[in-house]
């Protein structure tokens, strides 16, 4: 089959690609780099196309023999989404629109949708199903859930076929030339820290969980591109069909320092600081639903997943971040 990833060189397109071509299909990378890393793809990808997904020609040209789309593309700093809301909507909800747009153009029926966990309103136990309420607190987050409507809405007018993939903590590396770079995810982020002598911070620990941090899930990437791969023979024509993607596991913040001193052989010693404005307690998937479709399971520990970021950390030293 022959795919089309926006976003290609960013951390997980590009290991959704290496997959891809590890299995014998063709993979195109688009992607204007703003983001994504030359060293991903670099002996890796030869069919690069470097643009925006706002440029319609080139996405056009882009769209020509292709049988699914992976859409990765975005900006995705919840942070600074507030500060440039309009920034956000149109990378994330127009982009979106015109990658779609594209599709029809086209004769493209098939899009696999990178969404987030962050869309859900907060529940009692802090597990979430894909039928729990949805309720953003950040502009990315209101991206999300529009471009998920905006999808629901192409399958059943245009007879498009869709994945909505909510997904959780990604954690870790295939090989440490795609490894993650972004300081606003927890793992590199204490690495970035203790490569600049400052000391990582926890955001609160007067949690009601077992320890008084905040408890998430963590997913290994390479088992979320494993998914991918499960999914590509599983399209609904005129459905857009959402799926959580996590571990069905919680981990809580003082748990992740733990295992990255003891699988890293560091000492993080983190300090404790005021909790984060909008942080919720507990924050893990609810699995079931794509366990149903699918013969996929997550296999990775935390400990596989800290393991190998660090591997990549230490090849890339975080791309001087």
């Amino acid at each position: 089959m022959n795919f089309l990833i926006t976003g290609g060189a960013g951390y997980i397109g590009s290991h959704i690609g290496e997959l891809l071509l590890k299995n014998k299909h063709n993979v195109r990378i688009y992607d204007d780099f703003s983001n994504g890393l030359h060293r991903r793809i670099k002996d890796l990808f030869t069919d690069v196309i470097n643009a925006n997904i706002l440029d319609e020609n080139n996405l056009d040209a882009a769209m020509a023999n292709i049988d699914v789309v992976i859409h990765l593309a975005g900006k995705k700093a919840v942070g600074e989404s507030v500060k440039f809301p309009v920034k956000y909507y149109e990378n994330n909800v127009i982009g979106s629109k015109k990658v779609l747009d594209s599709m029809r153009r086209n004769g493209v029926k098939k899009i696999i949708f990178s969404s987030t966990a962050v869309v859900y309103l907060p529940n009692q136990d802090g597990i979430f199903s894909e039928s729990d309420h949805l309720g953003a607190s950040s502009p990315y987050g209101e991206n999300k859930i529009e471009v998920e409507n905006i999808l629901s809405e192409y399958c059943k007018n245009y007879q498009l076929s869709s994945f909505s993939l909510r997904y959780f903590n990604v954690v870790g590396a295939s090989t440490p030339q795609l490894s993650d770079n972004s300081i606003e995810n927890l793992v590199p982020k204490v690495f970035k820290a203790l490569k600049n002598e400052i000391q990582p911070e926890i955001y609160g620990n007067d949690y009601p969980t077992k320890d008084g941090t905040c408890i998430r899930d963590y997913i290994h990437i390479s088992d979320l591109s494993d998914l991918h791969l499960e999914l590509i023979n599983k399209f609904n024509i005129g459905e857009n069909q959402i799926f959580n993607i996590g571990s069905d596991s919680g981990y809580s913040v003082k748990e992740v320092f733990e295992t990255i001193d003891r699988t890293c052989g560091l000492v993080t010693n983190p300090k404790v600081v005021g909790r984060r404005s909008g942080d919720v307690p507990k924050l893990v998937a609810n699995i079931s639903k794509v366990l149903a479709l699918t013969k996929w399971q997550p296999k990775r520990t935390l400990q596989e997943m800290v393991k190998s970021a660090w591997e990549g950390w230490q090849f890339s030293m975080g791309d001087d971040l």
